[in-house]
């Protein structure tokens, strides 16, 4: 019966395949990723701060706003 024997060698460089694999692909993608991750920020950003204003009026309208 034939052994396997996996040793760190092993492990570290099929480690560095898959994150060469990984970079190449987002070196490819340029700036669209961080564009893309920008306006999903801005945009939640600005929906909780319109959610704010209308908490805030709510408050003022109830007589609960501190």
């Amino acid at each position: 019966m034939k052994t396997l024997m996996i040793t760190w060698t092993d492990i570290f460089e099929g480690t560095a395949s898959v994150f060469q694999w990984i970079f190449r692909g987002m070196k490819s993608l340029g700036q669209g990723p961080n564009i893309f991750i920008s306006g999903f920020i801005i945009i939640l950003l600005a929906y909780w701060c319109m959610r704010i204003i209308r908490y805030k009026k709510e408050a003022a309208r109830n007589g609960t706003l501190e």
